[in-house]
Order: structure tokens, then C-alpha cells, then sequence
């Protein structure tokens, strides 16, 4: 994958693209959270992070595009937001602990590597994603 399909990605699994009557919009990391259908997809999980993996050298310079920062940010805080007990899907009892679980676990590794990558440690950025892909976590 290249750069500017790794952004655009993002930018779908965000809800930031503007095309929001794409199904890639509709089905990605947010989108399939609202409404929520009963299902995590996991798929979205890790082409977020095949697209963190594809933009690392956007991380070498001094500064960062600000869509690539908004798009990640904006996952992170809505995803975490959400699955708050106060927040849209734990208040209404929508996902299971088990689904809490897991969305707090993808929330954190992409947290980790986005923290990583910024602070100029791409070797390390990977690292819990690569142990998730392993099944060294239990959700």
C-alpha cells in the first residue's frame, strides 16, 4: 500500500472522507460502530494499522501531515469515547465485555504505535500489533 491510499484509508475508517455515501465509509473502523450491527470487524483493525505501517516515513520529519494526525486521533478518541461506559455503545448496553474488551485493546495498540511512531521509535511502533497478530492477547 501506498502513502496516499494508507490516507485515504484512513480517512475513511475515521468518517472524516467526504464521500459518506461510500460503503468503505459506512463499513469502516467508525462507521461500522454507528449504527452498530452486533460486530467488530476486525479487518478494520488491521488495515488501520497496514496504513499506519504504510505511512511511517510520514513520521520521519519534523512535522506531520495534520489529516494523518486528525484521522488517528479522531479513532482513537471515538472509538475510546464510545465504549465508555457513559458513551454511545456502553451506555446502551450495545457491546458485550467482550467487545468492550477488544475495541479498548485495538484502540490501545493503534494508540501505541501512533505514540511510537511520533516519538521516532518506528522499530518499536509495531511491536503489540505484531503480538496481537501472534493471538498473545486474550479477548
Amino acid at each position: 500500500m501506498n502513502a496516499e491510499k494508507a490516507k485515504e484509508l484512513l480517512s475513511y475508517h475515521s468518517c472524516r472522507h467526504m464521500d459518506i455515501d461510500s460503503p468503505k465509509w459506512a463499513n469502516g473502523f467508525l462507521g461500522s460502530l454507528r449504527p452498530f450491527k452486533g460486530e467488530l470487524i476486525e479487518s478494520n483493525f488491521t488495515e488501520v494499522m497496514e496504513c499506519l505501517k504504510a505511512l511511517q516515513g510520514e513520521f520521519d520529519g519534523s512535522t506531520v501531515d495534520r489529516e494523518i494526525l486528525a484521522n488517528i486521533i479522531g479513532i482513537i478518541h471515538s472509538a475510546r469515547a464510545w465504549a465508555s461506559p457513559d458513551g454511545m455503545l456502553g451506555s446502551n448496553h450495545l457491546l458485550s465485555e467482550a467487545q468492550t474488551a477488544r475495541l479498548n485493546l485495538w484502540t490501545d495498540i493503534i494508540e501505541e504505535a501512533l505514540m511510537w511512531l511520533l516519538d521516532g521509535v518506528p522499530e518499536e511502533a509495531f511491536s503489540s500489533y505484531q503480538m496481537y497478530l501472534d493471538g498473545e492477547f486474550e479477548v
